[in-house]
């Protein structure tokens, strides 16, 4: 949930152009409804782990071709950001051992 707070808010904060906020925004609401639907163990509305799995993943690989596009128009700030975030996501994603676990 971090992360997706970190998308919409650091393009403001480091005065990025309009495309990189609304594209920060956007993934950032994404990012954070994700880990919000993935929080309960039961009920409507809530994620299985598998699917928590694929869409982190997902996001990652999405957050690179985002960087790669902005890298093409020559926003080096708004790539950078998104590279960043996307290579973050993949190293946290490799390494995490999805499992359902009662809540507490």
């Amino acid at each position: 949930m971090a992360a997706g707070t970190a998308l919409i808010g650091v393009p403001f904060a480091v005065g990025l152009d309009a495309a990189a906020i609304v594209t920060g925004m956007a993934i950032g609401v994404m990012v954070v409804a994700l880990a919000l639907a993935g929080t309960a163990t039961e009920g409507r509305g809530t994620l299985p782990v598998s699917a928590q799995a694929v869409f982190d993943r997902g996001i990652a690989f999405g957050l690179l071709i985002v960087a790669v596009v902005f890298a093409i128009y020559g926003d080096l700030g708004a790539s950078l950001l998104f590279a960043t975030a996307g290579v973050g996501a993949l190293v946290v994603t490799s390494i995490t051992r999805y499992s359902a676990s009662t809540a507490t």
